[in-house]
């Protein structure tokens, strides 16, 4: 499931860009506009760096918070 997170070097972000690009590529063909150029994925890398960042962030504070006080399981 982590790998289906649609950033740019998961395979999520790649999947992500294709469905873009059909999007683009069907309102063309019902508004008979031409074809559109291809998506360039590489926009959103600023995007995918935020992202990895909270990412990193949450693992951080979750570790932190599972070491200072873990949880218990007993009644």
């Amino acid at each position: 499931m982590f790998n289906l997170i649609p950033l740019l070097p998961l395979d999520g972000g790649h999947v992500a860009g294709g469905l873009w690009e059909g999007l683009k590529r069907a309102y063309a063909k019902v508004m008979r506009r031409p074809e559109p150029k291809y998506v360039d994925i590489a926009k959103v890398l600023p995007l995918t760096y935020a992202m990895a960042l909270v990412m990193m962030i949450m693992a951080g504070l979750l570790v932190y918070a599972d070491l200072v006080n873990p949880l218990t399981l007993t009644r």
